[in-house]
């Protein structure tokens, strides 16, 4: 939630127009780009890796569990 809002507060920096914008939109879609990039990585692939090495540590635990 707080990702989304920081997200969403810095799509008018990415989008800008008018004297200045160049710098504003580079630190806007950095912004975006990096957030969503983290925001993806911590959300899916720490809790994949996670269930995966979970189950090849213990396989008998994890018998049905992914099925």
């Amino acid at each position: 939630m707080t990702t989304a809002a920081m997200v969403l507060g810095a799509v008018p920096l990415a989008l800008a127009t008018g004297a200045g914008a160049q710098a504003r939109q580079q630190i806007g879609f950095a912004i975006v780009g990096g957030m969503s990039f983290w925001d993806f990585i911590y959300l899916v692939v720490v809790p994949v890796f996670y269930t995966l090495m979970a189950t090849h540590r213990h396989p008998e635990r994890s018998k049905g569990y992914l099925d």
